[in-house]
Formats: structure tokens, C-alpha cells, sequence
């Protein structure tokens, strides 16, 4: 029973000291997860932390999937869209 109360305390002790949702990577998996299952996964050492730059990375790469779903969209429905550069 002792292993498992130590457990929890490791799991607690992780889980306080993060922010509310946390980015975690395994391999090429980044995911935004609750701080009680990053917690766990941390724990496990399944997964690390992720860093600003890998953040900043997939956030780039959705903001560039919606501009082009937009676009698509925009090209289905007959709106045509043209970038004036000066």
C-alpha cells in the first residue's frame, strides 16, 4: 500500500507544479492535455514536456491549414480572393 500512496504523492507533486493545460511530446505526438494526465504521462516518462519552439511550430502549421481550408471553402462557394501587394 505504500508504493501506491508514494505514487499519488509523485503524481500530485508533478501535477502542482503545472499550469492548467500542458503541451506534451512523444516522439513526433504533440498534444495540449489537463495537468492531472500530464502529470501521469510525465510520471511515466512516456512523454517530456514540449519546448516554445515545437508550440510555436504547430501552432504555425494549423493557422496555415485553416488559411487554406478557408480558402477552399471560399473557392467552392464562387468567392474569389485576391492579395494586393504594394
Amino acid at each position: 500500500m505504500r508504493d501506491l500512496q508514494q505514487y499519488w504523492a509523485e503524481i500530485r507533486a508533478i501535477e502542482n507544479g503545472l499550469p492548467q493545460f500542458v503541451w506534451v511530446i512523444a516522439e513526433d505526438c504533440l498534444i495540449e492535455v489537463a495537468r492531472a494526465v500530464a502529470a501521469k504521462l510525465l510520471h511515466a516518462k512516456s512523454h517530456r514536456l514540449a519546448t516554445e519552439e515545437e508550440i510555436a511550430a504547430r501552432k504555425a502549421r494549423e493557422a496555415e491549414a485553416n488559411k487554406r481550408r478557408d480558402l477552399d471553402r471560399k473557392h467552392r462557394d464562387g468567392i474569389a480572393v485576391v492579395e494586393i501587394t504594394k
